[in-house]
């Protein structure tokens, strides 16, 4: 099987469990808006926050360094497996003991405990990360797939009957902590096959990947405060209600699209990795992804954002009528966010994540105190407003600075991967905006009203994809064309 071909394989398998996981993962989010109250769930969103932070330091970027190395030796393996379980051990008992400073700052008692149950989490879940990475490094995507969509449905279960049980904001972190274990097993099972762990360290075998994963998880680190400091400022000023409300917009419009994106650039970080050497093969790839993303985002965002008001009271109740306006600004700065979202990966791919940390330090120097100050104006509104703001600012010199410095100078292609997908998105929302007001919602019903918006939206959507002429959708529609082809061989049907 070619390069090519394993790509395109990996991301079909890719694309089948992250639109699984997002799925489950959306109804979650969905079910636990209604049976939580708000309070609890900015308890949850705050339990988030902490353990997310943590997370950027489990491996310390080894497991990307691990695929990113062209030869790993097996004692290599082994010392960074036992340096992953030490990382893990040292984060577990830092939450542990620090769980009163969380509580401390976001003013929620409750919450000591709720941290020092989630710190369990660290304990178990370095067990697999070697094997993730081995198995990633050799496009096994298929097996990971289907180990990351066992462990979400395993979420989903175990939460759903913790919140119906009457658990509260301890239902997510049960949830987690069952799933991170049901990972962790199915991983060894299968990634034991291509390495086991010796019972031997040696800090000299790992010090190279540490070079690389430092910076790695620095950017993680950096890139963790682009996302969650306005979660961070929402709890702390405005408190877990609305914390909570701010959260769920901030999901829907940013985080469950950004969570479907590494289906193409998990796949082609090895890929990128391979070639990093032919920058011209590589300056296509990348744009070529970029569109490929973008097209992927741009409908989701902004459908999202022309029908949030009747989306919110349908999926999520009445109670979170407010945060219709947090979630139509969220929308803008999740097409933002997708256009730079294979910019990591590249960085990595090419061993220039120093570049990569120094510009994603520099656009968070100027989005903590911009939403600092939105949310002390504007609440989170506010917070929202400033992200985008940052955002949409941020944009050319994040091409003049890595773009260009990596790829050479290809403002025509940058220009091109953002444009195309953005104008064949405008006709499915300006016809959904003129549907929208002409529809009247206390005759047929919200549910009604948005099911006939996205219906509309999917068919102009689809519509206008099929009859464009760019090369970009030319290029996807060749692949679609053609997997459908090998899935009918597959059964017969030619």
């Amino acid at each position: 099987m070619s390069l090519r071909e394993k790509a395109i394989s990996g991301a079909k398998w890719s694309a089948a469990s992250m639109i699984s996981i997002v799925s489950v993962q959306f109804l979650q989010v969905a079910i636990l808006a209604h049976l939580l109250r708000p309070g609890e769930l900015g308890l949850a969103s705050m339990v988030s926050l902490v353990t997310t932070l943590a997370d950027m330091f489990l491996d310390m970027g080894l497991s990307t360094a691990i695929v990113q190395r062209k030869n790993v030796a097996p004692n290599e393996l082994s010392s960074l497996y036992w340096l992953n379980v030490l990382f893990g051990a040292g984060l577990g008992g830092l939450l542990l003991a620090g769980s009163g400073v969380a509580a401390w700052f976001f003013s929620e008692p409750e919450l000591k405990t709720l941290v020092g149950l989630a710190a369990l989490m660290f304990f178990v879940s370095p067990h697999g990360l070697l094997y993730q990475s081995l198995m990633a490094r050799e496009l096994m995507f298929d097996m990971l797939s289907k180990i990351e969509v066992a462990s979400s449905m395993v979420l989903f279960i175990t939460t759903l009957v913790a919140a119906l049980r009457g658990y509260g904001a301890y239902s997510p972190v049960i949830g987690a902590l069952t799933a991170a274990v049901c990972r962790v097993v199915l991983l060894n099972l299968n990634g034991r096959k291509l390495h086991r762990p010796g019972l031997r360290f040696r800090f000299s075998e790992t010090r190279s990947y540490l070079s690389f994963g430092v910076f790695q998880a620095m950017d993680s680190m950096v890139n963790y405060l682009n996302v969650n400091f306005g979660g961070i400022v929402a709890g702390r000023v405005l408190g877990a209600a609305t914390l909570g409300g701010y959260n769920l917009a901030l999901n829907c419009a940013v985080n469950f699209p950004a969570r479907l994106n590494p289906f193409f650039t998990r796949v082609l970080f090895p890929v990128f990795s391979i070639i990093q050497d032919d920058i011209a093969k590589l300056r296509q790839n990348y744009y070529k992804l970029t569109g490929f993303i973008a097209m992927f985002n741009f409908p989701l965002v902004f459908g999202l954002m022309v029908v949030a008001p009747d989306f919110v009271l349908c999926m999520f109740g009445e109670k979170w009528l407010w945060a219709t306006p947090v979630l139509r600004v969220l929308c803008l700065v999740g097409a933002f966010r997708c256009l730079g979202n294979p910019v990591a990966s590249l960085m990595m791919a090419t061993a220039n994540i120093r570049i990569s940390f120094l510009f994603n330090l520099t656009k968070t120097a100027a989005m903590l105190p911009a939403i600092i100050v939105g949310a002390y104006l504007g609440g989170a509104l506010g917070v929202a407003i400033s992200l985008l703001t940052v955002e949409a600012i941020m944009l050319l010199p994040m091409y003049q600075f890595m773009l260009k410095r990596v790829l050479g100078p290809s403002f025509g292609e940058f220009f091109n991967a953002c444009f195309v997908p953005l104008r064949m998105t405008m006709p499915m929302v300006a016809s959904v905006l003129v549907v929208s007001e002409l529809l009247d919602a206390s005759s047929m019903g919200h549910v009604l009203k948005l099911v006939t918006e996205v219906t509309l939206g999917a068919v102009i959507f689809g519509a206008t994809f099929l009859l464009d002429r760019s090369l970009l959708c030319a290029e996807i529609r060749g692949i679609v064309l053609k997997m459908v082809r090998k899935a009918a061989l597959r059964h017969g049907l030619q």
